[in-house]
């Protein structure tokens, strides 16, 4: 049997970097006077972080939409309730980053 590929082929750990980049970007838009672009981009990333699974949400949002200075495992022992392990963390992360490549993607933030 084939199954019809719909969705691309992501290397998550390459595109790990370029998601960091997207969040420090996005918590200095939070931080900066009003603009439209900044507020749309704020937006855009919102809207497409809303879109995980809640797992999946916490981990992010807890990680790089709060502060920039929050260590991995700072969330998956203290923010995570209840604690996850460092893989499970890891796992977790890498389905996130997949799926908010695509969302970034569809939302012009990011070209794959």
């Amino acid at each position: 049997m084939v199954i019809k590929k719909v969705l691309p082929e992501i290397d998550v750990k390459a595109i790990s970097s370029v998601m960091s980049e997207i969040f420090k970007q996005y918590v200095i838009c939070k931080c900066t006077v009003s603009n439209p672009d900044r507020e749309q981009y704020q937006r855009d990333v919102e809207s497409a972080v809303n879109l995980l699974a809640d797992e999946e949400k916490d981990l992010i949002t807890h990680k790089f939409m709060v502060s920039e200075y929050i260590k991995d495992y700072q969330v998956y022992n203290f923010m995570i309730d209840p604690p996850i392990s460092k893989d499970t963390f890891m796992k977790i992360r890498a389905s996130a980053f997949y799926k908010l490549a695509i969302l970034f993607q569809e939302r012009g933030i990011l070209q794959l």
